[in-house]
């Protein structure tokens, strides 16, 4: 087996890996995307590049926060994104001819427009489907009070009614977005939503939950839209932003015509982010039925054991099949989900065919930048960075380092096991 020179960039890489330095960044911060990285990633990129790139790709898209770094220098970024929120929010920040002007009367409308909303708002509209979203006396736990999903459906009707352009009625609903875990009873934590504590008692009247939508559309939204004349007149990459499965929308990109990949793909850590993002694609009505879910689910890179896929082998890679052995090998691999070793053979069965399109529609002389996390099940780490590498080298890459970014912390069924996962930063030559 290959070994690959591993550099330890943590004191570079620690902070900027994570969404947080983003928070206060105009356009960024319209939507807290907790697993993005900052900008700060990309500047770093780009300063160290000894050509200027003429067009980049980006395969999972998330918030957009490649796509629009790269609007603002005036760098074509093709990418895709499978969740029909974060297309939404991303090509959302990537719309090029926002106006104040119009913002604010679309603001002073909506205003009017919530203070004589109809009392029976659920007469207009629907409540989220499912049955945990509202206390129906059958469970003990639900999504949200009565009088915050009220106030949730009162937005949403009167963006129906009142804003009929597209740009910004999905200003609109991104605002709405951003709100909608406050005025929930929930919060993400890892790879799931959990009930917050004492939240039985943090109700939110419905006036409440108006005046938090409108406050983010008053500052955030509309004071980086005043201020971000450099943005508004930037060109769009939302035209190249293609929703949809990574592992079909490739195969559009045209053979030799990209000279940089930037990407962090969904990690091997059973997250699935259509239940993460649940409460947002149910409210702003992106799905309607638990039908849609499943089939969103069946779309996304096999990095969760939401989906059951018939039993898989692993790819030919010696450290894959090795780890698979010792996986197999554990005593109590019985007491696990049985679908994990599938979800982990088919993670690189699908980074396999992503990069032999790599291949197919790199340029001579290009770069890929591309983050990666190690794993763990069973008490067996599975070293993602290294055969990623092994699978990018297979196609006719050249990795030259795999740069250490942080630790990770496992989960707590790993615990004494393995202590720690490496984060790294692929770069690979073309």
């Amino acid at each position: 087996m290959k070994i690959y020179p591993i550099i330890d960039c943590t004191e570079k890489y620690h902070s900027i890996m994570v969404f947080d330095k983003n928070k206060n960044v105009p356009v960024h911060r319209w939507y807290p995307f907790v697993e993005g990285y900052s900008k700060e990633f990309i500047d770093d990129i780009l300063s160290e590049l000894s050509f200027t790139p003429q067009r980049v790709l980006e395969p999972f898209c998330g918030s957009g926060t490649t796509p629009v770094e790269l609007q603002l220098r005036g760098i074509k970024c093709h990418s895709f994104e499978v969740s029909p929120f974060m297309y939404l929010l991303a090509t959302t920040k990537m719309c090029p001819d926002y106006k104040s002007i119009e913002l604010q009367e679309v603001i002073e409308r909506l205003k009017i427009a919530l203070a004589r909303v109809p009392k029976q708002i659920r007469d207009y509209e629907e409540i989220p489907f499912g049955p945990t979203v509202v206390n129906t006396g059958k469970l003990k736990k639900y999504n949200f009070h009565d009088s915050a999903i009220d106030g949730l459906l009162d937005i949403r009707y009167v963006i129906k009614k009142e804003v009929k352009e597209e740009r910004y009625r999905n200003l609109c609903l991104v605002a709405l977005a951003s709100i909608i875990m406050e005025s929930s009873n929930m919060f993400r934590n890892g790879k799931c939503l959990s009930y917050r504590k004492g939240w039985q008692d943090k109700v939110l009247t419905r006036q409440q939950v108006h005046e938090s939508f409108l406050r983010k559309l008053s500052t955030d939204i509309l004071e980086d839209i005043q201020q971000g004349s450099e943005y508004t007149l930037a060109s769009s990459n939302g035209q190249l932003c293609c929703y949809g499965d990574v592992r079909a929308n490739i195969r559009q990109i045209e053979d030799n015509s990209i000279d940089l990949i930037i990407t962090s793909p969904p990690y091997l850590n059973s997250r699935d982010y259509t239940d993460i993002y649940m409460l947002e694609l149910k409210v702003l009505e992106l799905v309607k039925n638990y039908k849609e879910i499943q089939e969103l689910r069946e779309r996304t890179l096999r990095s969760h054991v939401q989906v059951r896929y018939e039993e898989l082998q692993p790819i030919d890679n010696e450290r894959l099949i090795a780890c698979m052995k010792k996986m197999r090998g554990q005593k109590d691999v019985a007491s696990w989900n049985s679908d994990i070793l599938n979800m982990v053979c088919g993670y690189f069965e699908d980074m396999q065919e992503l990069f032999r399109n790599f291949r197919r529609i790199m340029r001579k002389g290009g770069k890929i930048y591309f983050n990666v996390a190690n794993s763990a099940y069973y008490g067996v780490e599975v070293p993602v960075d290294l055969i990623v590498s092994d699978i990018a080298e297979a196609q006719g890459f050249e990795v030259q380092e795999i740069r250490k970014a942080r630790d990770l912390k496992t989960s707590p069924q790993q615990k004494g096991k393995v202590e720690k996962l490496r984060e790294s930063i692929i770069i690979i030559n073309s």
